[in-house]
């Protein structure tokens, strides 16, 4: 959406080019820097913390999303109530947790990957349509259309991975949709079908990113993994986007070969990506399961025998043991926990 929002926008405000000094291109600096500054600090006081603080919902959607989001998101948070007081793990000791975790690896890579063609796409764009021979403002009017095309494959894409928790294979499909537009935009010389291969590939490269985060935010328990992991792929997602600056300096237009060729190379990467995780995840899933008592084991209450007067307090302080162990192992195992299930 904002690539379309954007190329209008651009079409609009290059038009005062030459007004008060200032080219268009500055002023399309300046609006829009203006614009978005503007929305980073009305955002931050108007931004609910919370699905109960949403004031456009009713109480009956807020109860209805709070226990979707409970039940398919969250199984520590049920099996670990707030009430229970425990020992938690250390702070950094679930970050390093997350950095250590092969599935955060994996999809860590695929990110800068996803994010390169992103943003290489992204900034672009312009540029490849005006080798067309198009006018710099009918430039900007001729990206719409395949951004607009992305916006609603991506919306397909994630309702989706959403509804049946295919993850994997939505992103890796999403990426076979954008290797074809890049193959395409490589190997012909119409201007006409080298136009028509972007509505492939950048629906195909953007559809990726959402799968991805859900991805990671699925299989990341409990929320200090979970964030050290979203927060991490959105740093190497940022490097791979300073990456696809440089690489159409690389290239010579019209045809741009070779950064075209490391964005459809990226794009083997991310489906490859998307293969071994899945395939991890489910080695990962029988693993644990398997050697659920020794997961475990740490985790289990003591039994002693004791007389007839105090089994009754026996059985109460064995059941608030057992209560505190639990919740314990859902703190301190966080996804690796036997019955945290994996999404794919």
């Amino acid at each position: 959406m904002a690539g379309v929002a954007s190329g209008l926008l651009t079409y609009a405000i290059i038009k005062l080019d030459g007004h008060w000094g200032h080219p268009g291109w500055s002023w399309v600096f300046l609006i829009e820097g203006f614009v978005t500054s503007i929305c980073g600090v009305v955002g931050f006081f108007i931004l609910p913390s919370s699905i109960h603080k949403v004031k456009i919902l009713s109480d009956e959607e807020k109860s209805f999303l709070v226990s979707r989001s409970e039940k398919i998101c969250a199984p520590s948070l049920v099996s670990s109530p707030s009430t229970i007081k425990y020992p938690h793990k250390s702070t950094l000791s679930q970050v390093w947790e997350a950095f250590k975790s092969p599935h955060v690896i994996i999809l860590n890579i695929s990110q800068f990957a996803c994010a390169s063609n992103i943003f290489s796409l992204a900034y672009f764009t312009p540029t490849v349509v005006h080798t067309f021979g198009y006018s710099p403002t009918d430039t900007q009017l001729f990206t719409v259309p395949p951004f607009a095309l992305g916006f609603i494959f991506l919306l397909g894409l994630s309702y989706c991975s959403d509804r049946h928790q295919a993850r994997g294979l939505m992103a890796g499909m999403s990426a076979i949709l954008s290797i074809i537009g890049f193959a395409i935009f490589y190997a012909s010389g119409d201007e006409k079908v080298r136009y028509g291969s972007l509505f492939l590939s950048i629906p195909g490269a953007y559809g990726v990113t959402p799968c991805m985060t859900a991805w990671t935010a699925d299989n990341s328990a409990p929320h200090v993994r979970k964030a050290t992991a979203l927060a991490f792929g959105t740093m190497v997602g940022n490097a791979g986007g300073l990456f696809s600056v440089w690489i159409f300096t690389l290239g010579h237009k019209p045809r741009y070969h070779l950064p075209t060729a490391i964005n459809l190379a990226f794009g083997v990467v991310i489906v490859v990506c998307c293969v071994m995780n899945t395939l991890w995840l489910g080695y990962a899933q029988r693993k644990k399961v398997t050697s659920r008592n020794e997961i475990l084991a740490k985790y289990t209450p003591s039994h002693t025998d004791g007389d007839e007067g105090t089994a009754k307090e026996g059985s109460q302080v064995h059941s608030s043991e057992q209560e505190m162990l639990s919740a314990q192992a859902w703190d301190h195992l966080g996804d690796q926990h036997p019955d945290f299930k994996y999404v794919y």
